[in-house]
């Protein structure tokens, strides 16, 4: 079976012909793939516009984050993983993420030897969960989504506190215990709540700037329309409904609140449930109430030195998923999800002929 491309995209498909026939490329196009999962496609172009934003984020950033892909596709290949699966990107991603956030948090006196290590035993770790979860979640013909980066942070991040290498108070108080700090902003301007939203979509990478912002949308629109309007009203609703509630503003303003909005809105928004009125309306109520979640795990992780990272979607997430059965919506398992605009086809498709989709 040939590489895939779900999204409709130009030289994308002749690019995936290209990969079929090198196995270097298609190595390459792989660790692509695992930066293009982050907004949950396999657009190996939009996978090397999110890997350039990862490097201006920071160094440190663009190097864990590559570095975990290559050694989570590498490890892939050499246990016999599914291959397409892997060429895709969906088992390597989560340690592309965990490398990518915990790359802007720690080492910060620079990359060594020691950097490497660390990162490659993350992301060993990482992959092995996803693959684990993989097989568990089958069950509910579910997806795992985030949840093994964000185990994988909590067990690192919290490791770093007991190592030499980490900055416990840059670490702590600037991503965790300014949930606790006690200033608020009373009457939020526009220019906050603005700012608050680009940054809860360049936390997706571990950034703040509106240009990381603007190269993340860029990835999106590369890939999808419908998830470019998702990010932005996730983002939106997930700052909003934490201003609502008093949440202090430091971790408002530098996107805390608001990429799991985000991520939710892609993974409910067309993939996993089709999109209808009642639908839309249910997942802008549960962007929301990802926030509910955050506010609480920040707390409870800052005590050890982690941030929250994606558990707040992926536990809403896994749990509609698992729900699926009991809700008048129309579910597609995650086997069928490629980007919005061609889920209900590629299901279409794989329900007419099972025989050639298992081929």
């Amino acid at each position: 079976m040939g590489a895939l491309a779900s999204c409709d995209f130009p030289l994308l498909k002749k690019w995936k012909d290209i990969v079929d026939s090198n196995k270097i490329i298609g190595f390459i196009d792989a660790v692509l793939c695992a930066f293009a999962q982050i907004i949950f496609s396999d657009n190996s172009f939009s996978g090397l516009v999110l890997l350039i934003a990862s490097f201006l984020v920071s160094v440190q950033v663009g190097v864990a984050g590559l570095w975990s892909a290559i050694v989570s596709v590498a490890f892939c290949k050499i246990v016999g993983a599914p291959p397409v699966i892997t060429r895709m990107g969906v088992h390597s991603f989560c340690s592309t993420l965990s490398g990518i956030i915990m790359g802007g948090l720690i080492f910060v006196d620079g990359i060594d030897l020691r950097f490497f290590v660390f990162f490659t035993l993350s992301s060993l770790f990482c992959t092995i969960t996803v693959l684990a979860c993989s097989h568990i979640f089958s069950t509910w013909n579910a997806s795992a989504l985030g949840l093994p980066f964000g185990f994988t942070t909590l067990v690192f991040m919290g490791a770093a506190q007991n190592m030499g290498f980490v900055s416990q108070a840059e670490t702590v108080i600037a991503h965790s215990a300014s949930t606790i700090l006690p200033e608020n902003i009373s009457a939020w301007n526009g220019g906050e709540i603005i700012q608050s939203i680009y940054s809860g979509v360049s936390e997706l990478l571990g950034g703040t700037e509106w240009i990381i912002a603007v190269l993340i949308g860029v990835a999106l629109l590369m890939s999808s329309r419908i998830d470019f309007i998702s990010a932005i009203l996730g983002a939106t609703i997930g700052a909003l409904t934490a201003m609502f509630f008093g949440v202090p503003n430091v971790p408002i303003l530098i996107g805390l609140y608001g990429y799991n909005g985000m991520l939710l809105m892609f993974v409910l928004n067309g993939r996993a449930f089709k999109i209808t009125p009642k639908s839309y309306i249910l997942n802008l109520i549960l962007a929301g109430m990802t926030s509910i979640l955050a506010a609480w795990m920040s707390v409870s992780f800052g005590l050890v030195g982690a941030v929250c990272t994606a558990f707040p979607f992926s536990i809403i997430c896994c749990l509609m998923m698992i729900a699926a059965p009991n809700m008048n919506l129309e579910y597609r398992p995650a086997m069928y999800w490629g980007v919005p605009e061609t889920v209900g086809k590629i299901k279409e498709k794989a329900e007419a002929k099972p025989a050639e989709t298992n081929a």
